[in-house]
């Protein structure tokens, strides 16, 4: 009887344990992926380059980092394009590729929790997002810098927005990105 008690009471303080350890986090965006860029810290530059690149998404891409910039000091670091034929920071394309999704942010490892060779590249997939309204194409651009600053997806409604949703729901949301949410996220990755 005195057994079972106690197995009783373990069982409660476990339920209440984990409970507490799967309540949401102050922010969704805060789901960060391995990298970020190293030696950016407060307002350093990003530097972008085009390469194989439409205007469509260029403008697409152009509207998504001035919306990115446009939240500084909040957030780290700022876009700076590259102009000559150096190694930027950031490689943007576009192109008609085979995968499903809309947008790809790729980087060729994770060094001590910084992006190997400081390199991010985003890839927009014209053959999925050829349907996308100008809107729906600089939220998706958004949404590819949000991981190329070292954000994850997250899944929050449009009560409390955030650019790093996956898929469509973002676009009924009011305003544009990024929201609160993906800037503290975002400086929360990048503030010691």
């Amino acid at each position: 009887m005195i057994v079972d008690r106690v197995v009783s009471a373990l069982a409660v303080v476990a339920v209440v344990a984990a409970g507490s350890l799967v309540t949401a986090s102050p922010a969704q965006a805060y789901a960060h992926n391995c990298g970020k860029f190293y030696g950016i810290g407060e307002g350093g530059a990003i530097s972008y380059r085009y390469y194989s690149i439409t205007s469509t998404y260029q403008t697409a891409f152009g509207a998504a980092q001035s919306r990115w910039d446009g939240t500084s000091p909040n957030s780290p670091g700022y876009f700076s394009k590259q102009q000559s034929k150096g190694d930027p920071m950031l490689e943007v394309r576009d192109g008609s590729y085979t995968w499903d999704s809309w947008g790809r942010t790729s980087w060729q490892g994770c060094l001590f929790g910084n992006w190997a060779y400081n390199e991010v590249y985003v890839a927009f997939n014209s053959r999925t997002m050829k349907s996308l309204s100008t809107r729906q194409k600089k939220m998706v651009a958004e949404h590819e810098i949000g991981h190329a600053y070292g954000l994850s997806h997250t899944s929050p409604t449009c009560s409390s927005p955030s650019i790093m949703r996956q898929g469509t729901g973002k676009f009924a949301c009011s305003g544009d990105g990024p929201w609160s949410d993906d800037i503290r996220g975002a400086r929360a990755k990048y503030t010691p």
